[in-house]
């Protein structure tokens, strides 16, 4: 699914299936990440600190679904990040469905993140 996604986004990086499954392992048996899946989606993130606020954040790490489960899993993700303490989640999308559910959802667009390759 990692790979699915970074198709659909246009993702500047090549998918390492090794360093995926090591890094959702690590959310798994981590104490401050959270994988949740359904049968064709996932979405992976962590609970963080940003450097302006001791305030707890869930930082999306990866969403994605094929099976019309990105609702339920956001939902899921966004109920964990409570139960956590967060203050806040940081969601990523360019557009789309996945844009249009987060707004639908009373996210609102705080920053642009540019890439560059080098």
């Amino acid at each position: 699914m990692t790979t699915t996604l970074a198709a659909s986004v246009r993702g500047p990086q090549a998918v390492c299936r090794l360093r995926a499954g090591q890094t959702l392992a690590g959310l798994i048996n981590g104490p401050q990440g959270a994988v949740f899946v359904s049968g064709g989606g996932f979405i992976a993130g962590q609970i963080m600190q940003t450097v302006i606020s001791p305030d707890l954040c869930a930082y999306e790490l990866g969403w994605f679904a094929s099976d019309r489960s990105g609702l339920r899993l956001l939902r899921a993700f966004e109920a964990w990040a409570a139960e956590q303490g967060a203050t806040l989640v940081k969601m990523s999308a360019n557009g789309g469905a996945a844009q249009r559910i987060l707004e639908r959802r009373g996210y609102t667009v705080a920053e642009v993140q540019m890439v560059k390759a080098i």
